[in-house]
């Protein structure tokens, strides 16, 4: 993999034969240009600097969104479909375990011996879990409603991505995306179903998401300003 050097931040070249256009992508950790395989590496540095200051722009904005790290600590407020949730670290000499309750999610284990690594490997485990049942669950239910029926789903983890789906109708899912509220879950499986139609996101994609989701732009828009808070 090439990195071309920019204005302060270096752009890791990602080539793909697929591709027939350029597009950058700027996250919390990086910055990426994806191109066709046979574009030069010039054009794309020619590209580069031509948007060097949306390209800044868009890394102050990550850094301003950026939330202190996690500290595993009682009291800390961890997401459950849209909905906040304490954390309580109870002592218990067993297997650790996570609970949700009303109030709480509740880690369950020896605190005495566990690091924060191993209280955040638990959680993420289970919120896996949770979103493994309901995502499965809510694609099937709607998969039924609108007559696009993905080969399998599973649930992976993702940097920069809520989703995606395989020309084969293979529907993948991020587990973070179990944190957001329902309805934003929702635009999520619809999008990825309608790609089973659309292997794109033309206008005809965009007709099909709009005929089953109306308020898709708004879930675009709420999972932009607020998908960072699901970081664990």
């Amino acid at each position: 993999m090439s990195i071309i050097q920019g204005d302060g931040f270096s752009v890791n070249v990602i080539k793909s034969k697929r591709r027939k256009t350029m597009a950058l992508k700027v996250s919390r950790t990086d910055v990426s240009i994806h191109i066709p395989a046979t574009l030069p590496i010039a054009m794309a540095k020619t590209f580069i600097e031509q948007k060097t200051s949306w390209i800044q722009q868009k890394l102050q904005q990550q850094s301003q969104r950026q939330l202190p790290e996690r500290q595993f600590t009682d009291n800390e407020l961890f997401f459950f479909l849209g909905e906040p949730y304490s954390l309580r670290l109870i002592q218990q000499n067993t297997t650790p375990s996570v609970i949700k309750t009303q109030q709480y999610i509740e880690f369950c284990g020896r605190l005495n011996r566990l690091s924060k690594k191993s209280i955040r490997n638990s959680l993420i485990l289970w919120y896996k879990q949770q979103a493994e049942q309901f995502l499965n669950s809510r694609t099937t239910w709607f998969a039924n409603k609108i007559g696009l029926t993905p080969k399998s789903i599973t649930v992976k983890t993702y940097k920069a991505r809520w989703g995606s789906c395989t020309n084969k109708a293979e529907i993948q899912y991020n587990w973070k995306l179990i944190q957001a509220p329902p309805d934003i879950i929702d635009y999520v499986i619809i999008h990825e179903l309608c790609h089973i139609q659309h292997h794109n996101h033309s206008p005809t994609f965009w007709q099909l998401v709009e005929k089953h989701y109306p308020d898709f732009k708004l879930a675009r828009t709420w999972l932009k300003n607020n998908g960072h808070k699901f970081e664990i």
